[in-house]
């Protein structure tokens, strides 16, 4: 089993990847840590290395301890961040999604859009969400 965990440096995604830990160890998955961003400009290799590197740190503290199978990646396209986890989901045949989510005012949604929302309606499998 595969499961997607939708990171990002937000409280409510560390908490998500202790649960999604706790359910890979009773379902023996893979974890797939993935923070999705959109690409507004080119970025140096440099920097983009840099990003990854403080991701993959992240991560190997949160998950210190328990050392469950996973990888680390870092989508920089041109498409919305909902979008590319979709199709993430889809190209990695990925078994279900952990996702965090917080409370966003209606002008919040209107203006920046909900990467939640669009997971969870169009995601080709199940989606847990952490708040």
């Amino acid at each position: 089993m595969k499961f997607l965990v939708c990171f990002d440096d937000r409280t409510e995604a560390k908490k998500t990847l202790k649960v999604a830990q706790e359910h890979a160890k009773i379902w023996q998955a893979e974890l797939e840590v993935v923070n999705a961003k959109t690409r507004v400009e080119p970025l140096k290799h440099a920097t983009v290395k840099k990003m990854e590197e403080k991701m993959e740190g992240e991560v190997k503290e949160i998950l210190a301890g328990d050392d469950p199978t996973y990888e680390v990646q870092l989508l920089l396209t041109d498409l919305t961040p909902g979008e590319q986890l979709v199709k993430y989901a889809e190209d990695q045949n990925i078994d279900q999604i952990f996702l965090g989510i917080e409370k966003t005012s209606k002008v919040g949604k209107f203006l920046f859009g909900s990467t939640a929302q669009y997971v969870i309606l169009h995601a080709p499998c199940p989606v847990v969400t952490v708040k």
